[in-house]
């Protein structure tokens, strides 16, 4: 459930992803939780779409690309 800075678009990315469900704050509810963890715990497709970018990510240079683009930035 977004509330508010960048979660609202962290949650878009993770679901446009297939990583998560998105439940809008007057939509929260326990039973609406319970429903939608059954859904994400019970359908193998949200593991596999997390598995497949976990891979993306661990193939990344996060560190150098960071810092790359953080140099790319300071030499303007």
């Amino acid at each position: 459930m977004p509330y508010s800075h960048d979660q609202p678009d962290n949650a878009a990315r993770a679901k446009r992803l297939g990583t998560s469900v998105t439940i809008h704050r007057k939509q929260y509810s326990a039973a609406r939780i319970a429903k939608e963890l059954n859904e994400l715990l019970g359908n193998p497709k949200y593991a596999a779409n997390a598995a497949n970018i976990g891979r993306i990510v661990q193939a990344e240079d996060g560190v150098s690309l960071a810092c790359n683009a953080i140099e790319k930035q300071l030499r303007v």
